[in-house]
């Protein structure tokens, strides 16, 4: 068995310089995971230059250690979201990663990325072992309210294979995604731009416009914090600590295994327990493969993490008995106590993305289009649904488009603050 994530064992990257020069750029991104180098690749594609660093490899800290579900359903109930927010603001954070997995889509044909992006139904189910009508009751209300705001999801007495009641999202997605990041990675060098690998920020300048790296400067005149757990940058440390407060860091695990062909109906499941398992089935040819995860707790709370993975392996032999573990690994989610992100400038020339809850791969994309967007100076239909938190009795309209549709997003009409607070 390998323990390293299945993607770092599938698709290597190639390698990049490390910084041993003084260099100029628009915009240094700070961080080269889905995020940062969405963010990158964006940039560069809107005219301006980009340095692209990362302290270690490309795509192989968070990103890399991922299990890459591409949904737009938050780990925070929809009703969750419409108590705490209102149904409009609820309905705009879905909206968000609806309009992520469309971007990413659409990266993947304008680059014709062999990444093997699907579009699949998504099932959110009771548990394996056992349920009450209490879960099944909270699924059916879920199920009505996501279609009353416009989304395609219905109730399920069995979903399949699994034959448990839940919620089938419909025209979710799942690739590879090391392998759609190797083909966005690629387009960046040249032009003015670069990308720098082994390169730590290791202090920032703010008169001067410029940050040191591997005892080299970079001068830019702006800055995007794509490293999840963000650095203090250009923000003053009694603000950076603050936003840290915010913050919880989680420690996932995951397996990888192979199956029989068609065993399982290939597509996304989770289940309603706290912490929820989740698990995604990918066809191949001659053999299916399926990435199962779960057991997470507080980073630092739990001695003996190593049992973690062969309780995941018990549960996984229920569903999948013929499954054959060849991979396991582990990884960080970072998290908001309201369960959406914090992304949007937080000091003068900064932009910070963070706090995903377990849907790094769309907020983060959101995220890259929100920085491309504010270091060009074009209005983003999503910077005041994370940059301002919506009060029920403090709020007002606001109308933003969101490709296909129109929206109403609610926020609160306090002063703003530099990101969501």
């Amino acid at each position: 068995m390998r323990n390293v994530p299945v993607w770092i064992d599938t698709a290597p990257i190639q390698k990049f310089p490390k910084l041993e020069r003084n260099i100029s750029v628009d915009v240094v991104v700070v961080g080269a995971g889905v995020t940062g180098i969405t963010a990158a690749y964006l940039l560069k594609k809107a005219g301006s230059t980009v340095a692209l660093i990362d302290r270690e490899r490309v795509a192989s800290i968070d990103t890399g250690h991922t299990t890459a579900h591409l949904t737009y359903v938050t780990d925070v109930q929809l009703q969750e979201l419409a108590h705490n927010f209102g149904n409009d603001h609820a309905q705009a954070a879905w909206d968000a990663g609806a309009a992520a997995i469309d971007e990413i889509e659409r990266i993947v044909r304008e680059e014709q990325s062999d990444c093997e992006f699907t579009r699949v139904p998504a099932y959110v189910h009771v548990p394996v072992d056992g349920s009450s009508k209490k879960e099944a009751s909270s699924l059916k209300k879920e199920a009505d309210l996501a279609a009353k705001l416009g989304f395609d999801a219905a109730y399920l007495t069995s979903a399949p294979y699994l034959n448990l009641p839940a919620v089938r999202f419909a025209n979710q997605a799942k690739f590879h995604p090391r392998k759609y990041l190797r083909s966005l990675v690629a387009k960046i060098p040249g032009g003015g731009s670069h990308v720098f690998e082994k390169s730590a920020a290791s202090e920032f300048d703010l008169k001067k416009g410029r940050v040191k790296v591997n005892r080299n400067w970079i001068s830019f005149d702006r800055v995007v914090m794509a490293t999840n757990n963000p650095l203090v940058g250009l923000a003053s440390t009694v603000g950076a600590t603050l936003l840290q407060t915010k913050l919880s860091l989680y420690t996932s695990y995951a397996l990888g295994a192979r199956l029989p062909s068609d065993t399982i109906p290939e597509a996304l499941f989770w289940d309603t327990r706290d912490p929820y398992d989740y698990l995604r089935i990918d066809r191949h040819h001659g053999f299916d493969y399926i990435v199962y995860g779960g057991e997470d707790h507080k980073t630092g709370q739990k001695k003996k993490t190593q049992k973690a993975h062969f309780r995941l392996w018990q549960r996984l032999k229920k569903i999948a008995p013929e499954a054959h573990v060849d991979h396991r690994w582990s990884g960080q989610v970072i998290s908001t106590a309201d369960g959406l992100p914090y992304i949007g400038e937080n000091a003068e020339r900064q932009f910070i993305a963070t706090g995903y809850c377990g849907n790094g791969i769309t907020f983060g994309t959101i995220a890259a289009m929100m920085a491309r967007d504010w270091a060009t100076g074009r209005k983003n239909p999503w910077t005041d649904l994370v940059c301002r938190r919506p009060k029920k009795n403090q709020r007002r309209n606001v109308e933003l488009s969101s490709g296909k549709q129109r929206l109403s997003l609610l926020h609160d009409q306090g002063s703003a603050c530099s990101c969501r607070s």
